[in-house]
């Protein structure tokens, strides 16, 4: 009887150490995952610091080549200034909006990936919660098989005639209940 008690609680704590490395190792997954779209995160605030900055630049560069033209044709103002197409301006214009699309095609792939980590982490929960369902049914039935056991030896103890168990063999008339 101890040492089936013995196997027992040694069954339980290996299931109990079993779930407690499951979930350190699903904590650890989910550390990963928040620190790779902590990374994202990071990555997608510089790049737009770093595009508002050229664009500040490209900002300040052209008003104050406006500003300078606009001196140069200020003392003759009997013409209008003709704005001449800038190449230079036109290649600049291509070359955001080339880096623009770039980044929306960058952006949709990181909140796909943000996506996609979200369902892998819901998915794994939803396992773990599946895996300590069975565990416990599991051992809610092993808890009924132990209980009905043991009623069922008391229950033949307590009855005259019934089935006891001495040195190995089980019993039919233990107590004398036959002897009149």
């Amino acid at each position: 009887m101890q040492s089936k008690y013995q196997q027992k609680l040694k069954r339980e704590e290996s299931v109990r150490i079993k779930k407690e490395a499951e979930e350190a190792q699903i904590q650890k997954m989910k550390a990963i995952q928040r620190e790779k779209s902590n990374k994202l995160e990071e990555k997608k605030r510089f790049q737009e610091n770093l595009r508002r900055e050229a664009f500040r630049e490209h900002h300040q560069y052209k008003t104050a080549e406006f500003l300078s033209r606009l001196d140069t044709e200020l003392p003759d103002r009997s013409t209008r200034p003709v704005a001449f197409p800038d190449p230079q301006s036109s290649t600049w214009a291509r070359s955001r909006a080339y880096k623009d699309s770039l980044k929306e095609e960058e952006n949709k792939k990181l909140q796909k990936m943000k996506e996609e980590q979200h369902q892998k982490s819901e998915l794994l929960e939803y396992n773990q919660q599946q895996q300590e369902e069975a565990r416990t049914k599991i051992h809610q039935a092993e808890h009924r098989r132990v209980n009905n056991v043991f009623l069922d030896r008391l229950q033949g103890k307590s009855q005259p005639g019934g089935l006891e168990h001495f040195g190995g063999h089980w019993n039919m008339n233990s107590g004398n209940s036959w002897d009149v």
